[in-house]
């Protein structure tokens, strides 16, 4: 029989190969079984996210795209991750998260098989969708079971391992994808992407039984979960459109978003199950200040890629792969930095771990800004240093995160974490592609952001760097004031 426990109100089954879970006493090869199940899970996402970009130019002549639509692919793959993060955080916290774990490898697989086998741009958008919608599910729940499985010690370990493997995702793409992309087509990236996720899910049906938290009389929320969904949902769109088309071009838009949240606010309010507990937000300054945190953390570094590439090639008169290896050094120190930092964390405590990166990103932004102009030496050092700030930053922040919260809770953090770090990513975007903008014409923007070719001629040289100084410096900014409210923790811990 199995063994079975229960906190809360709420039941836990454990199968008797992971009833460590139950006794507190760790299974060291199984934990590392579901470390690695979810590790390639995380690494899958920001994996295609970059090969797509790095696909576009490809996908636009292959379906003879114009400029609009050409930008809009990457786009449609982060606004669901963007979008039902909290959703899926819910509906694995009452329902089960290696359930949903293992739903969302199923779908981002097929869907990557379908868009491998698009026979137009409208099955390929769709199939776009949901891949993210797909990776919305593998992010909110990766994190979830590898918090919950190391609940009992190792966790910033753990999450520092599952940090690592976003970054190698990162890393990766540019180089395998398009090596991939130039010799397979664009189609091979999703033939890639597609079957390691099913392989996964394999793998998944074998290692993640009994680490489900089956809830017992109550109803899943999925009312209100959907409203917060829609609400953000409209809200990614707003900010997309926005950011092709332009900010006032979008403003139409913005009425739909709040009618949502306040639908879901007023429902909430009355609801005996909500979406979102009321001490996950209310008393738990840890939680909030840390997810805080990691929206400032994305708002400020997500752009910095596309920018710097662009600035490379085009005021430094730098070849693309010579560009490549410039940037390389900010996702290698991330790599290699987020165990250890996670590790640390463990030992000594996430917030100040967290802030120390905070600083060293915001200072190293702060260089870029007052540089001018910079040299491929000072790029290749100052973007290393934050690659060193974000590998310190990551994992104890999202350590600070799961920490916080009761482990019957861990969906639902994931999720709103999750849902931050993306909506910050999104933001990073429109920001940037506005500042530049107004320095630059917004076609040439919305293609460096896109992936498209883009020439920059002469002319504009001295009005993008404007652009890009003013943009390291917002960027310097916001993770300066993150790495105040990283060190923001509940009293008396």
């Amino acid at each position: 029989m199995n063994p079975a426990g229960s906190r809360n109100g709420q039941s836990f089954i454990y199968p008797d190969s992971f009833s460590f879970l139950a006794t507190g006493v760790e299974t060291h090869s199984s934990n590392r079984m579901i470390l690695a199940t979810t590790s390639v899970a995380a690494f899958a996402t920001p994996f295609l996210s970059s090969a797509i970009a790095f696909a576009v130019p490809r996908i636009g002549v292959a379906f003879q795209l114009d400029f609009i639509e050409a930008a809009l692919i990457p786009m449609v793959f982060l606004i669901p991750l963007a979008s039902f993060m909290i959703f899926f955080g819910r509906v694995s916290d009452d329902v089960g998260r290696a359930r949903i774990f293992k739903i969302g490898l199923a779908l981002f697989g097929l869907a990557n098989l379908g868009a491998y086998l698009s026979p137009s741009y409208t099955f390929l958008i769709a199939m776009v969708f949901l891949a993210g919608l797909g990776s919305s599910i593998l992010g909110t729940n990766a994190t979830a079971i590898v918090s919950y499985a190391y609940s009992r010690g190792g966790r910033g370990y753990a999450l520092g391992i599952n940090a690592m493997s976003v970054y190698l995702g990162l890393t990766f793409a540019p180089f395998f994808g398009g090596f991939l992309i130039e010799f397979a087509g664009w189609r091979s990236i999703f033939l890639f992407s597609g079957p390691v996720a099913l392989a996964d899910l394999v793998f998944a049906y074998v290692v993640l039984r009994g680490v489900d938290i089956q809830a017992r009389g109550t109803r899943p929320s999925i009312a209100g979960a959907l409203l917060i969904a829609a609400a953000i949902l409209s809200l990614s769109v707003t900010v997309a459109v926005g950011d092709l088309l332009g900010l006032m071009k979008a403003l139409y838009l913005l009425p739909l978003p709040v009618v949502f949240f306040i639908l879901f606010l007023y429902r909430d309010a009355h609801s005996t199950n909500r979406v979102i507990p009321v001490g996950l937000l209310r008393g738990n300054r840890t939680f909030s200040a840390s997810s805080i945190t990691a929206l400032l953390n994305y708002l400020s570094t997500f752009s910095i890629v596309f920018i710097f590439s662009i600035y490379l090639q085009v005021i430094l008169h730098v070849g693309p792969f010579m560009s490549g290896l410039l940037i390389l050094p900010e996702p290698v120190f991330m790599v290699c930095l987020s165990p250890l930092a996670g590790k640390l964390s463990d030992r000594f405590g996430s917030r100040i771990i967290a802030s120390l990166g905070m600083l060293v990103i915001g200072l190293s932004f702060l260089a870029l800004y007052v540089i001018n102009p910079l040299t491929r030496t000072e790029i290749l050092v100052l973007l290393g240093t934050i690659g060193i700030g974000f590998g310190l930053f990551s994992a104890p922040n999202t350590n600070s995160v799961m920490s916080s919260v009761q482990r019957e809770n861990s969906g639902i953090a994931s999720g709103f974490l999750g849902t931050m770090r993306f909506l910050g990513q999104l933001f990073s975007i429109v920001i940037a592609t506005e500042i530049i903008s107004s320095f630059i014409p917004r076609s040439l923007t919305v293609g460096m952001f896109s992936g498209n070719v883009v020439t920059i001629t002469p002319e504009y040289f001295s009005s993008f760097t404007l652009g890009f100084r003013t943009v390291m410096l917002i960027s310097a900014v916001l993770s300066l004031v993150g790495t105040v409210t990283s060190l923001v923790r509940n009293r008396g811990s």
